[in-house]
């Protein structure tokens, strides 16, 4: 285990240090070469200054001597310096005076270079150096033209030209045989380097190391270590008093970590103990929530119950004579028929009867044989209209409905207007309130017929309490109170009936508490807070519906009933 352990970290820390060392080496040689690349040129022309200068310096008194042989000595040897391809004395008059590497008779110079004609006169004639690359015999070489002046010319403004010609190319391979030599001096001290590193690296890091873990492996518990001799004085030595003092330390730790796993344990039974209390408080909670709606739901079905049973009963004992005496009108109405026409034969046979006559205009006949049959048509429309009440009533209680019916909901909703007619009509104080209806063609719905008008009772009964409410809010002077009722078929096979009223409205606190059991707004005495909480257990309990409000201060309520036409649709 522990030779991996070794080559790994030696390879690691040899392996950065390579690359450490290249990459300052690299670096090195890249801003050598940039170096080397930027100043060659400069170099190259400063060289080429350099011979001419030296040459005209040379050569000027020499010139005003006339010695051409020493002249032409001072050339050649300028000429048999590295890179320098030719060095030439050019006389004002354009006479080559000295030419390295010429035998015969030097002609001018012009005519040795014809291309260069016009720089060469140009040059003699400002006194202006000249400086330019070009290709001699298809290498390429840099001249350099420098004017001077002499007393052998005769003339002020007569001036000879120092000419060198410098090889390019061996120049440039001269810069690159340097670079290429340092660049070798680089890598080979790299390398030696690198090897030092090696060496010290192994002595100095990877045998302690080693020894270490030995001394680590070979401990026969985690508890107990000896530290190995012969460790350096640094971070190793330091790393394995480390360890000794740890290992000290593992058995506390360990007695530590039993301690505290005796405490998770105390911790969590606590935790689970605490779990259940509180579990079961939530049970209890929820039970009594529940006792509470069951207690809610019974007392209200009870006085609905009762209610119903009362309405039942004085339905059926105001329908049975309400019946015999609807049923006799008919009768009253033949034989009043019969008798009027009796009369009127009487009369045309008994014209002449004063006692008659008398008796015919007391009575005022004319008048009763015109307004009896009115006023038995009278009565056979209020029985008929007490009739309707009855059965309005009748529907209401649906005490023998106590099962799911299929029933029309517009049927419900004018029974329950027709009971709770009489708070809808003007009264002192109060202008009374208009019921706007907007029905839609409603299928026949599938619910509990007496549930869902104990609905409608205790939502417009509410509607009901709201605007009278709000004629102490002043609300009425600005709108007639109004309750509308809208129903509709939606899309996902339910209708839909919406009760809005025109009154002061709520706010978002009162609706957030509007379906909770024994919340009111009403006064003491007046209201119970139940009303909606039944209707929304109804709706949404029930019958698998929807039941939600839509209100803002000044601005009304609306209450929203959705329910399913059919409950197997739940």
């Amino acid at each position: 285990m522990s030779q991996p352990a070794k080559n790994r970290l030696s390879q690691q820390l040899l392996i950065g240090f390579g690359i450490s060392l290249i990459t300052v080496g690299l670096t090195t040689l890249g801003f050598n070469h940039l170096l080397i690349k930027s100043q060659l040129r400069y170099k190259q022309e400063q060289r080429a200054q350099t011979i001419t200068q030296g040459v005209a310096f040379s050569t000027e008194g020499l010139i005003e001597l006339g010695n051409t042989s020493i002249i032409k000595r001072i050339v050649q040897n300028y000429a048999t310096m590295p890179s320098v391809v030719e060095v030439a004395i050019v006389s004002p008059d354009g006479q080559t005076l000295a030419r390295s590497g010429a035998q015969a008779k030097n002609r001018p110079y012009a005519d040795i270079y014809p291309q260069w004609a016009q720089i060469l006169q140009q040059a003699a004639q400002t006194g202006i150096d000249r400086s330019f690359r070009t290709q001699i015999d298809g290498r390429p070489v840099l001249v350099e033209i420098l004017p001077f002046s002499s007393t052998l010319f005769a003339k002020e403004n007569r001036r000879g030209l120092a000419i060198a010609i410098l090889d390019v190319k061996e120049l440039q391979q001269q810069a690159w045989q340097t670079f290429s030599t340092s660049t070798i001096t680089l890598v080979v001290g790299m390398s030696a380097i690198l090897m030092l590193m090696t060496m010290m690296i192994q002595r100095l890091v990877l045998h302690p190391l080693q020894r270490l873990n030995k001394a680590v492996t070979n401990s026969p518990s985690i508890d107990y270590f000896v530290m190995p001799s012969g460790l350096p004085n640094n971070e190793i030595k330091f790393l394995a008093q480390t360890i000794q003092a740890a290992a000290t330390r593992v058995e506390a730790y360990q007695q530590l970590e039993q301690e505290i796993a005796q405490r998770k344990q105390v911790e969590a039974a606590l935790l689970e103990s605490e779990a259940q209390l509180r579990q079961q408080a939530q049970d209890l909670e929820k039970a009594m929530q529940d006792l509470q709606q069951a207690q809610t739901r019974i007392v209200q079905a009870e006085k609905m119950s009762s209610l119903g049973q009362l309405v039942a009963g004085v339905a059926h004992e105001i329908n049975n004579p309400v019946s015999f005496i609807h049923g006799n009108l008919s009768h009253i109405e033949d034989y009043t028929q019969n008798l009027l026409q009796l009369i009127d034969i009487y009369r045309q046979k008994y014209s002449d009867n004063p006692e008659t006559n008398h008796k015919v205009a007391e009575i005022d006949l004319e008048f009763i044989q015109e307004d009896l049959p009115k006023l038995i048509g009278s009565m056979k429309t209020g029985t008929e209209r007490i009739r309707g009440i009855v059965q309005s009533l009748r529907n209401f209680s649906r005490l023998d409905e106590a099962k799911l019916k299929i029933v029309d909901v517009h049927e419900g909703i004018e029974s329950t207007l027709l009971i709770l007619q009489s708070r809808l009509n003007a009264k002192p104080g109060f202008a009374g309130i208009e019921i706007i209806k907007d029905y839609s063609q409603l299928p026949k719905v599938e619910c509990y017929p007496g549930q869902l008008n104990q609905v409608f009772m205790n939502i417009l009964a509410n509607a009901i309490d709201a605007l009278e409410a709000s004629t102490s809010h002043q609300l009425a002077a600005k709108t007639n109170p109004q309750i509308s009722i809208v129903t509709q078929v939606l899309a996902d096979k339910a209708v839909s009936i919406h009760i809005h009223d025109n009154g002061y409205g709520m706010d978002e606190t009162v609706k957030a508490k509007l379906f909770d059991p024994f919340f009111t707004t009403k006064p003491v005495g007046k209201g119970t807070g139940l009303g909606l909480s039944i209707s929304y257990q109804i709706i949404v309990g029930n019958h698998g519906g929807k039941l939600y409000c839509n209100s803002f201060p000044e601005q009304g309520t609306e209450f929203v009933i959705e329910i399913p036409i059919y409950q197997g649709n739940r």
